[in-house]
């Protein structure tokens, strides 16, 4: 009985090492494939995104374009109704500080520049009466 036990447990181990040989054998030929396969698999990959990326960029450029567009027309009435806003409120404004520098007694533009005339006019009259 001995005997059989030998030739069945040299055959469960022959049969574990055909397995054993059998998926090593699947894995080589699995790494083989990948290898083989997989520099066109990963260049398709690369292909597909630069693709997508061209495909994003053009969208995003469309739709930005578009945007802008319809921002820059829904605001136009409002630049045209500030515009026209502040050239009250600036006057407003001005009419106002004149008023409240007058007050004070600080002479405005006008009337240094008048002053200016005045006293260009008055030296050339002390010129003309000097030189005679």
């Amino acid at each position: 009985m001995a005997i059989k036990r030998g030739k069945q447990t040299s055959t469960i181990r022959q049969q574990k090492d055909d397995k054993a040989r059998a998926l090593m054998l699947a894995g080589l030929g699995a790494v083989s494939i990948a290898q083989k396969r997989g520099g066109a698999v990963i260049t398709r990959l690369i292909a597909e995104g630069q693709d997508f990326q061209m495909r994003a960029s053009k969208l995003t450029q469309q739709v930005g374009a578009a945007t802008n567009a319809k921002v820059h027309d829904a605001i136009a009435p409002f630049r045209v109704s500030f515009k026209r806003n502040a050239k009250k409120v600036g006057a407003v404004v001005q009419s106002g500080l004149a008023g409240v520098l007058g007050k004070l007694g600080i002479p405005s533009k006008r009337d240094i520049d008048e002053l200016t005339q005045r006293v260009a006019a008055l030296s050339k009259q002390l010129k003309l009466k000097t030189a005679r």
